[in-house]
């Protein structure tokens, strides 16, 4: 299993709070921050935002293998990322037709479109468009640079050209491709080329003088017919999109056409015709070879579509017909804080579609705190949308992970609209009621109020010398805030006769972490001062 890439983009995504009669929501949009949103109805794109104030995410959406596009309810979901083909090292020439100024992925050739040219973005087979030519005025000119295949002086051995077609009406004439030029040779020049048209309404190929013969012995040539043609035995249907594939093998010479996988026709560049590769002047195999600089004309005379157009210095072995492979992607949303710690996580619905037999694995991963955060920590637990999840599932921050997998056949791609996130926040214990300041001699007397909820684990004083300004470090307890336990009465000493101090007091739930109260406080109390006296009782 691989993943080809992480970039980052956007999907929607809701959460509501499911322990009050009307739900709020968090809206995670394609821009923006996230929004907490008003209503029932409200969870996606578009939604009553309630005039709430803006709730936090962070990061963006990751994505391997995987791409946004425009979705079925109108915003955006993510599906798999087309199978196009990436440049290796074999790559002489790859367009992927994205753009209506065409180049070469492989920074092999440079290219020129005819006025006519354009791209179809609806009827594209992979990625977001295709070409689509209308003729002449359309024809797309690749002119070879250095480091390619059909650069002038260039021999080779083996290569593959390939492409996927969408004829309008397949009309007999059409041409595909065609490559013309020449090379000199001793007192002469013989002009070589070959070309794809389409003929008797199925598509052929033809090589005149493109193999060059080896030098037998004595210092003569291999004779054979200067042409090689090939055509397909199944007819070519308009308005269906179909893989064409021609190979040659340098060490056998054998010249093959598949379409859609298929073997179609084939012949051999060889001295007499048959399987080359043996000893002896009959076992020869013709090389190609490339005369003066000439351009590859795509689209001719061509009326129809054309995506994914490729050469290669390898006779390819295995032609790629899917649509999307058979890699899985992996879409991972951003960190989304719930805005309260040790909330309850209790279920989460997915929007999405698995056409096939397609589908989506989930997981989740929460914690309280989510710096430090790698791929593979904390750990990912299984996730089934709209099921109950474990009680054990707490914390502030949530993330979800999907992994998209294509059918079998590699056709379909699942998509992913958008998540609603069900939880209940664990919201901070409220404050004292009462707080009471009583002064002592170079200390203060402390009283409060309990506060009447279940989880409260405690409490913690804040002093200073300030209105509001809690930082004191006089006390012998401590320096401000001081955890004074599960108690509701606490002596500050140590506090030096005459200096006014102001003091508030917040409790704390049992989620709290081991010498971090703070972190679980609640609001504070009223203020209270008092200022230690040696007369005070």
């Amino acid at each position: 299993m691989r993943y080809k890439g992480i970039v980052s983009t956007a999907l929607c995504l809701a959460l509501s709070w499911a322990a009050f009669a009307v739900d709020e929501r968090i809206l995670l949009a394609s821009t923006g921050l996230p929004q907490r949103l008003a209503g029932a109805d409200s969870g996606l794109p578009g939604g009553d935002r309630g005039g709430r104030a803006s709730v936090g995410g962070a990061g963006d959406w990751l994505l391997d293998n995987a791409v946004s596009v425009r979705g079925y309810r109108g915003g955006s979901d993510y599906v798999l990322a087309p199978d196009e083909y990436r440049p290796d090292l074999s790559t002489d020439l790859l367009l992927h037709f994205e753009s209506t100024k065409p180049s070469d992925v492989a920074s092999h050739y440079l290219c020129s479109a005819g006025g006519s040219f354009a791209l179809d973005r609806k009827a594209a087979l992979l990625g977001r468009a295709a070409a689509r030519f209308r003729g002449s005025s359309s024809t797309l000119s690749l002119s070879p640079l250095e480091g390619a295949l059909l650069k002038g002086g260039n021999r080779f051995r083996d290569f593959s050209i390939e492409f996927w077609l969408y004829p309008t009406v397949a009309e007999n004439g059409e041409v595909i491709l065609e490559w013309k030029s020449f090379r000199r040779l001793t007192g002469a020049v013989e002009t070589e080329s070959f070309s794809c048209v389409i003929s008797g309404g199925r598509l052929a190929w033809s090589f005149s003088n493109f193999f060059e013969k080896p030098i037998l012995g004595g210092g003569t040539r291999a004779e054979l017919a200067n042409k090689i043609e090939l055509r397909a035995k199944s007819p070519l249907i308009p308005k269906k999109w179909s893989h064409h594939l021609l190979r040659f093998d340098g060490d056998t010479g054998l010249l093959e056409y598949l379409v859609d996988g298929v073997t179609e026709a084939t012949a051999y560049a060889t001295a007499d015709g048959h399987e080359g590769g043996g000893s002896g002047a009959a076992g020869s195999v013709f090389t190609p070879a490339v005369g003066a600089d000439a351009p590859l004309q795509i689209g001719v005379n061509y009326s129809g579509l054309m995506d994914e157009f490729r050469i290669t210095n390898a006779a390819q072995d295995r032609p790629q017909l899917t649509s999307f492979g058979r890699d899985p992607g992996l879409v991972i949303s951003p960190v989304i804080d719930l805005g309260v710690g040790h909330s309850r996580l209790r279920s989460i619905d997915a929007t999405r579609k698995t056409p096939g037999n397609s589908s989506i694995e989930f997981s989740y991963r929460i914690s309280d705190d989510w710096v430090g955060w790698s791929p593979d920590s904390p750990e990912w637990l299984p996730l089934r949308p709209g099921q109950a999840l474990p009680s054990s599932a707490r914390g502030r921050y949530v993330q979800i992970r999907a992994e998209l997998f294509p059918d079998g056949t590699g056709k379909y791609s699942p998509s992913l609209s958008s998540y609603l996130v069900h939880y209940e926040p664990d919201e901070l214990p409220p404050p004292p009621a009462r707080v009471v300041a009583i002064p002592k001699n170079g200390a203060i007397e402390l009283k409060w109020s309990r506060v009447p909820e279940a989880d409260v684990a405690g409490y913690l004083v804040f002093y200073g010398d300030a209105p509001g300004e809690y930082y004191g470090t006089e006390a012998v307890e401590g320096a401000s805030p001081i955890d004074a336990g599960n108690t509701v009465s606490f002596t500050l000493s140590g506090i030096p006769n005459g200096r006014l101090i102001y003091i508030v007091v917040a409790a704390y739930d049992a989620a709290a972490s081991p010498g971090a109260a703070a972190s679980r406080a609640g609001e504070f109390s009223q203020e209270v001062s008092a200022r230690p006296s040696r007369t005070a009782e």
